[in-house]
């Protein structure tokens, strides 16, 4: 697969030094196309036909519901419920056995409520930056500084890269990213396993007047760490 280049939101999400670049970049990428679906395409006939094709899965729902948007995505939802709909009489109609009705119901349902055109978009534009962060390693010494002295990927994150890594790179320039990425991964890990392991002993009487140090909010960066989502509350 071809890819390009987007070096200038992967170098911001780096200047945040956060748990995870990617996973700030992810999150802007969903709200710019959740404000995609809720805009002015909303009225488009395009955008529309690729909703009744893909619709939302729930977590997107969700966010589009949060926006606020209600008049926007309730047409947008309108038209999807009504394709639904359509093809959901076109598909009872044709009955055959009851096994093979319950089979085509479960596909075609499993097909539906399994895609969902925001997450695909995303999913796209991740592939894009975990390129560009492998470009710019390769390229830039100045960015290859700035990952040595990273906190690292979220572990769903990190697959992404060394899927990308395993696709896009030579053999040489492969083991030289994991010779590059495993020991930050490491040390990172470590630190956040310390983190958290001195938050739960705050709790400790003995420790009340001690300083918390980084481990304050330890619980929920340990979270994003090991899932890619950030804890709410």
């Amino acid at each position: 697969m071809r890819y390009h280049i987007d070096t200038i939101p992967v170098w911001d999400a780096y200047h945040e030094e956060s748990e995870c670049p990617l996973c700030l970049l992810r999150a802007r990428a969903e709200s710019d196309y959740v404000d995609l679906y809720l805009g002015g395409s909303v009225m488009e006939p395009k955008t529309r036909i690729e909703v009744n094709e893909k619709g939302f899965c729930a977590r997107h729902f969700g966010m589009l519901y949060e926006a606020q948007n209600r008049l926007g995505l309730a047409l947008i939802t309108h038209t999807y419920f009504k394709q639904t709909l359509e093809e959901w009489n076109r598909l009872t109609g044709k009955k055959k056995s009851a096994k093979d009705d319950l089979m085509r119901l479960s596909r075609w349902l499993q097909n539906k409520t399994g895609s969902c055109v925001i997450c695909e978009k995303t999913e796209k534009t991740m592939n894009r930056y975990a390129y560009t962060i492998l470009h710019l390693w390769q390229h830039e010494r100045e960015f290859s500084e700035t990952l040595g002295a990273s906190k690292g990927f979220c572990l769903p994150h990190l697959a992404l890269m060394l899927d990308m890594a395993a696709e896009t790179l030579r053999k040489d320039k492969a083991a030289a990213w994991l010779a590059t990425i495993l020991p930050i991964q490491e040390r990172e890990m470590s630190r956040m396993a310390e983190e958290l392991w001195w938050f739960t002993q705050k709790f400790d009487h003995k420790n009340r007047e001690k300083p918390w140090g980084n481990a304050k909010d330890a619980l929920p960066r340990s979270i994003q760490k090991l899932s890619g989502e950030n804890a709410k509350g």
